[in-house]
């Protein structure tokens, strides 16, 4: 019986080919469920949770409509960027779909940064800002 290397079977380009056959080509996002109100539904990705060091953090959060908007959108993801000493957020960017969970052709596409807003008690922003301002290993 003989035994080979995998390295000596195959060359360097093509053990790298065949790897990249693997790695998927595209991120999918790990959209997990946050909150439902009126039919809508929000879900968060805690995989793009990122804390800054000036104590800002930034989330993508997806919500799908139960019923088109006046955009005609089914599904909205939004960057949100939360200012977590100040209570405030602002949208990094705004993307608009006509299904939902991203589906269908995108009718909005925003990527300037909106201005900065006060987060209001008892909305969805407000818990949001909670989850992505907690330091801590509860995190994830």
């Amino acid at each position: 019986m003989i035994r080979a290397k995998v390295s000596q079977v195959l060359r360097p380009s093509t053990f790298f080919a065949v790897l990249l056959v693997f790695i998927p080509l595209t991120a999918k996002a790990e959209w997990t469920f946050f909150s439902s109100l009126d039919g809508d539904t929000v879900l968060i990705d805690r995989t793009t949770l990122v804390q800054n060091k000036n104590r800002n953090s930034t989330i993508w959060m997806l919500t799908n409509f139960g019923t088109p908007t006046l955009q005609d959108v089914l599904s909205v993801s939004k960057w949100v960027e939360f200012d977590c000493d100040h209570n405030k957020f602002r949208y990094l960017a705004v993307y608009g779909y006509e299904g939902q969970m991203q589906t269908g052709a995108k009718l909005i596409n925003i990527t300037t940064p909106s201005l900065w807003d006060k987060t209001k008690y008892g909305t969805v922003l407000k818990n949001l800002q909670l989850v992505a301002c907690l330091r801590g290993p509860l995190l994830r």
